[in-house]
């Protein structure tokens, strides 16, 4: 009797955890650095996840951002996503994880993989193909994880921007006072000033407003949002956005 209780309960936790979905959560929280890398936002694979789960419709946020009032009261209306490595001999393999706030596993994406053999181009572009497993999701957030009724009443009443217009309160914005002129380079674009310098050379991803950035001390990402092209880069462990201006 006691196996056959024991053995509904078991049965009954899994049917909860895996009635949850994607969904349930309106917020998301990025870890500033993934468990198989060894720095913060290597090789731009934070400011990617950041940047497809935002395209996605979520409001994402960096674990290290001051989080809204709204966002801190219950950790439990948030998801925690994380990039995995797979283990492979012949592929750079790449899987993204999200998990609710009891650590259970509410979604995995499908397995990106490349095979390139540095590092550097390896893991974004596995990265992407991950994010591209996830293309069927249409994501929309229900309220289930939400706050209070007199919250959800609220909220109604009164219009809320969309994630993308909210600048984190811990990024730096700067914003370029003159323009920065593309010139095509393989896979992508030098961006030179009027000097001319290089200032920054972008690279084509998967995606046509999205482009991976080096640079003088920057290692980011050039996205585009509401028309502007804002890089996205760390400066002294802190979330840097900067608008440029950019004529291709």
């Amino acid at each position: 009797m006691k196996k056959i209780i024991a053995l509904f309960l078991l049965l009954s936790s899994g049917l909860v955890s895996a009635q949850q979905s994607l969904n349930d959560f309106e917020y998301v929280i990025v870890p500033v650095k993934f468990d198989f890398l060894s720095q913060e936002n290597m090789y731009r694979l934070n400011t990617i996840t950041k940047f497809n789960l935002s395209k996605m419709g979520f409001k994402v946020s960096y674990s290290n951002e001051k989080l809204t009032k709204e966002q801190a009261n219950d950790r439990c209306n948030k998801l925690y996503a994380d990039v995995e490595k797979v283990k492979s001999l012949l592929n750079t393999k790449l899987v993204v994880v999200f998990k609710d706030c009891q650590n259970n596993v509410v979604y995995r994406s499908g397995e990106g993989k490349s095979r390139e053999k540095e590092y550097k181009t390896a893991y974004p572009e596995a990265l992407e193909n991950a994010f591209l497993t996830m293309t069927e999701i249409t994501y929309s957030y229900n309220g289930k994880n939400g706050n209070s009724g007199t919250a959800k009443v609220l909220a109604e009443e009164t219009p809320v921007k969309k994630a993308e217009n909210v600048v984190p309160t811990s990024s730096k914005i700067e914003e370029s006072a003159d323009y920065l002129f593309a010139q095509p380079i393989a896979n992508g674009y030098q961006l030179v000033d009027k000097t001319p310098k290089i200032v920054l050379k972008i690279y084509k991803t998967s995606q046509p407003d999205y482009f991976t950035a080096q640079g003088d001390g920057i290692n980011g990402a050039l996205l585009k949002k509401n028309g502007e092209w804002i890089l996205e880069y760390y400066k002294n462990d802190q979330p840097v956005s900067e608008k440029l201006l950019i004529k291709f």
